[in-house]
């Protein structure tokens, strides 16, 4: 029952999205909503965690948004300038070969943007420059997507890396004795 609950927010945003073809800007609310409702009642989550969490959320979610806005910034910029033209004609003129051209644009310009700037920048640049290229723009995104996962993991000059290690590292010790503890309580 409890697996069926923690998954009870996924799933109505699927019902939403998909069943109901309700626009995200509606869905996503009344998912909050839903999540917060269930994270408050069943959970016991304190109502000021639940409010913080909201917070932080659209906190995270702006900050998302202006790495966006930035890399569309780019593009269009590049369109404007018709120096994505000179661009597409120096690809062409290295291979015609498609494959050669992912791999340039999308594993070595993204893994070089993602080690840069990180946060999704490579495939919000690589895969406007794959479609400026002539590639579909399912096949572009999905593509630059496949990329940049190996590389990832050294974004923004390997933030995900030393973040994730250094806490582990240092929250490791403390985290697997509350761990142990409700797993020896989850036994009994």
């Amino acid at each position: 029952m409890t697996t069926l609950i923690a998954l009870s927010p996924i799933a109505i945003v699927l019902l939403l999205l998909i069943v109901l073809r309700m626009p995200a800007i509606k869905a996503m609310p009344i998912s909050l909503l839903f999540t917060a409702l269930i994270a408050y009642f069943y959970w016991k989550v304190p109502f000021v965690q639940l409010v913080a969490s909201a917070i932080e959320g659209v906190l995270i979610g702006i900050s998302i948004l202006y790495i966006i806005f930035g890399a569309i910034l780019l593009l269009n910029t590049l369109k404007e300038s018709k120096a994505i033209d000179a661009i597409r004609n120096s690809f062409f003129g290295i291979s015609q070969d498609r494959r050669i051209q992912l791999i340039l644009i999308a594993w070595l310009f993204g893994a070089f943007i993602e080690g840069a700037a990180g946060f999704g920048t490579p495939a919000a640049i690589g895969a406007p420059l794959l479609v400026a290229l002539g590639f579909p723009p399912l096949a572009a995104v999905s593509l630059a997507l496949i990329a940049d996962s190996s590389p990832v993991s050294f974004g923004a000059v390997g933030t995900p890396v030393i973040v994730g290690v250094g806490q582990g590292l240092q929250e490791g010790s403390q985290l697997a004795a509350i761990t142990n503890s409700y797993i020896t309580e989850a036994s009994l």
